[in-house]
């Protein structure tokens, strides 16, 4: 019963293995990528009427394919990191929990209505709310989205604007406080030159955040000199296309650039970090006891950037295999395995060594006959 259990255990963990490659494997990425593109390509195709009608049946058909596919990726993900899966926010907000989830549920409504158990009176009523949710459909143009995770760039632009977020808070408040300061002013001084524009406080509102694009602005200089004579008005224009426009505007782009800085200088320390680990990784076996990290400063020789004599390259091959292929790590049958593979692979390198030797020797004779013959 042991052997049998230990047995499962190996094949489990076998299957972990495989399952974990194929998850996180570059082909599966791409494969996913170019779903995600397919099915941007039908959503839009579904939105004009002569496609729509002729193709309904088969967008249908599609739509279920790549909710299949999603849910697949979903559940795949989910056996193979478990909690930790939920714990990262693009996984939950953005590309797979709450847009698979919403589709999920598009995909079952149209099913339940049309079960014929639901075709009593009572069932009208409830069907009369779940209706509402018709605009859930709406929701699979975010799929669109999930293309963040595959390409870090575009996640780390989304990363770089979310954090942004706090410090562009202070500036959104100090637009509004000026255009309402500026609403009262235009408001009082203007709406009879200009009722169109300025004859309420929403219209002014909606009027000056128009400004904010610098939309027609000569226009309404043009209407409240030539019309009522306040060719004053470009005074408070100018004034306030600067402050609004020009100055605040201004700062959003300037609050993204210093994170979108920020952002390159940490992704550049982690990749100067991920090489540091590497070259820090010389291991040293003391006792049995496993295996111990060193200093950058013990594993190279007085600074000088070389290994030390005693270190050569194949006491550190020797000890690298050690601690990436610790009998700790493995179980039995795999630790024989690898062994079959070690040696399987001298041999092909010792005969592949040989044979290299013999092809030289052979070109010796063959070069040695044509020069000693007339």
């Amino acid at each position: 019963l042991g052997r049998a259990w230990g047995a499962l255990l190996d094949r489990c963990r076998l299957l972990y293995q495989i399952v974990f490659a194929f998850t996180e494997s570059r082909p599966l990425d791409n494969f996913l990528l170019a779903v995600v593109v397919l099915n941007t390509g039908a959503l839009v195709a579904q939105t004009f009427d002569s496609v729509a009608v002729r193709g309904g049946w088969f967008f249908s058909a599609m739509d279920a394919s790549f909710l299949s596919i999603y849910l697949m990726e979903f559940a795949l993900k989910v056996f193979v990191w478990g909690r930790v899966y939920f714990r990262n926010a693009w996984n939950i907000l953005l590309p797979d929990f709450v847009i698979v989830f919403m589709s999920l549920v598009d995909f079952v409504l149209p099913l339940i209505q049309s079960t014929s158990s639901f075709s009593s009176g009572n069932a009208s009523t409830v069907f009369r709310i779940l209706r509402i949710f018709k605009g859930i459909r709406a929701i699979r143009a975010f799929r669109v989205l999930r293309t963040i995770r595959f390409l870090q760039n575009l996640q780390a632009i989304m990363s770089t604007c979310l954090q942004s977020l706090q410090s562009m808070g202070a500036i959104i408040v100090l637009m509004f406080t000026f255009l309402f300061m500026f609403a009262v002013i235009f408001r009082e001084m203007f709406s009879v030159s200009d009722p169109d524009r300025f004859g309420s406080m929403f219209k002014t509102i909606f009027t000056l955040f128009q400004l904010l694009t610098l939309d027609d602005w000569a226009y309404i200089y043009s209407t409240s000199r030539d019309q009522a004579g306040y060719p004053y008005i470009i005074i408070f224009l100018v004034l306030y296309i600067v402050v609004e426009y020009f100055t605040f505007l201004n700062l959003f782009i300037a609050v993204l650039v210093d994170n979108f800085q920020l952002a390159i200088k940490r992704r550049m320390e982690r990749k100067k970090d991920k090489v540091v680990q590497v070259l820090s990784c010389w291991t040293s076996w003391s006792g049995g006891s496993g295996p111990v990290l060193l200093d950058r400063k013990d594993s190279w020789s007085g600074g000088s950037g070389q290994p030390s004599g005693e270190q050569d390259n194949e006491t550190f091959l020797q000890r690298a295999i050690q601690q990436n292929y610790s009998q700790n790590k493995f179980s039995k049958r795999e630790v024989q395995l690898m062994t079959s593979y070690f040696r399987l692979l001298a041999a092909i390198d010792l005969q592949h060594h040989a044979f290299r030797s013999q092809g030289a020797t052979l070109d010796r004779v063959v070069d040695t006959f044509f020069e000693v013959s007339p």
